[in-house]
């Protein structure tokens, strides 16, 4: 059985069933997505849910032990973006699914003008008592922007969780300025990691994750729509160990599962460390031609 990949138009091979869901790859692009496709209704669901007892709650909670994560990311944009440029005073920077707000945060700052629009109401709330008006509820793919207004725009995390990624690159292409940057981190399904775990491999977790690219699939695709590629690399983060084993409870329950036997004896200096963790995730930056 196959399905047509909503990516390049190729065939999507059955790669294996996990939980709730099929999993179809690929065989040109190498797209892994999950079917059914779920429900705008039930994707909404599943945030509220992840938003109160889940993933979202744990990077809500433990935002300080996160934020060496995202000044990462915007040293890498910042740099990218300051190439040619004498200084980045009128840099206006939209963080589409910006969450709470820390990543943008950071550029208070840095002398740019900064915006976001994120999906979950809890979300939108606590961004707004830090950056006040520089946040919006919504969606970017229905929300009406100005075209071309904007130097860059970041997909942290965002890609793998929409249902039509195609729609959602040519969205961000018209919403930037000629030579605009588009940054996305995201899993990355030709990692060797992914190849070696399958489907226990963390980032395969339906509802939650819907599509997920190949680093050169997504950097075909991003060239077929009017971009260059200029910067990726694979995304190593440090995290602290308990951040890494509590959020293996919505990525990966079965490492959880098997590691909830040893975490509790461990001792808190070893739960507190932060330690290099790298789960098969990358970093794509391209420009707008």
């Amino acid at each position: 059985m196959y399905k047509n990949c909503i990516n390049c138009g190729g065939r999507q091979k059955k790669a294996f069933r996990y939980i709730s869901s099929t999993y179809y790859k690929c065989v040109n692009c190498g797209l892994v997505s999950t079917y059914p496709i779920p429900t705008k209704k039930q994707i909404i669901a599943h945030y509220e849910n992840q938003f109160r007892s889940g993933n979202y709650n744990l990077l809500k909670t433990n935002r300080k032990k996160y934020i060496s994560v995202y000044k990462e990311l915007a040293d890498i944009l910042i740099r990218e973006a300051g190439k040619g440029k004498k200084d980045l005073k009128n840099f206006t920077i939209l963080d589409a699914g910006c969450f709470t707000g820390d990543f943008l945060e950071l550029f208070k700052s840095k002398g740019v003008n900064f915006f976001g629009i994120e999906i979950q109401k809890e979300a939108v709330e606590i961004a707004r008592k830090k950056l006040k008006n520089k946040v919006v509820e919504g969606d970017i793919l229905s929300y009406k922007f100005n075209k071309e207004n904007y130097d860059a725009i970041t997909m942290l995390g965002l890609i793998e969780h929409v249902t039509d990624p195609m729609k959602l690159l040519k969205k961000a292409r018209a919403l930037l300025k000629k030579e605009g940057i588009l940054m996305i981190q995201t899993p990355n399904s030709g990692s060797l990691i992914a190849k070696i775990m399958s489907k226990y491999w963390p980032p395969f977790s339906p509802v939650e994750h819907i599509h997920i690219f190949s680093k050169d699939g997504l950097s075909e695709t991003l060239k077929t729509l009017g971009f260059e590629v200029a910067f990726k690399k694979n995304h190593w983060k440090k995290l602290p160990v308990e951040y890494i084993f509590n959020n293996l409870k919505t990525f990966g329950p079965e490492f959880h599962k098997i590691l909830s036997k040893i975490y509790p004896f461990l001792p808190e200096t070893i739960k507190k460390m932060t330690i290099p963790a790298y789960i098969g995730e990358m970093i794509i930056l391209a420009r707008k031609k």
